[in-house]
């Protein structure tokens, strides 16, 4: 990301919490481009931040028009994805692995993952 988006970021970190020290964070962000997939699992180990700060963070990214979200929808059984949809009404009920057959219900199978949409 260029140094346009990243003071932005900065200024999200630094309203969501005064004392955090913004610079790692930002530093983490500086390797995505647009196009990139966000996964807040990563941000949570990486900052051991709990996930509702995480979604909190991200959920604020979003509204600066920095990210996208979507769900994922994910085989509990293999752990693979099966693609993603862009809003809730667009969440199957049911879907089937491609890999193993099983027959999951997408809401208990899907998690909010975001994509970078401006990196500028």
């Amino acid at each position: 990301m260029l140094s346009n988006t990243l003071c932005i970021i900065e200024k999200v970190l630094k309203q969501l919490n005064s004392d955090l020290d913004a610079t790692p964070i930002v530093d983490f962000f500086r390797n995505y481009r647009k196009g990139m997939w966000i996964y807040p699992g990563v941000l949570k180990r990486k900052f051991s931040f709990n996930m509702n700060q995480v979604y909190e963070l991200l959920s604020s990214l979003e509204k600066e028009g920095i990210l996208q979200s979507y769900y994922e929808l994910y085989c509990g059984h293999c752990q693979k994805s099966m693609g993603t949809v862009e809003l809730f009404n667009q969440l199957p009920d049911y879907f089937e692995c491609e890999i193993c057959g099983e027959e999951l219900p997408a809401l208990e199978n899907s998690v909010i993952i975001y994509k970078v949409v401006r990196d500028d």
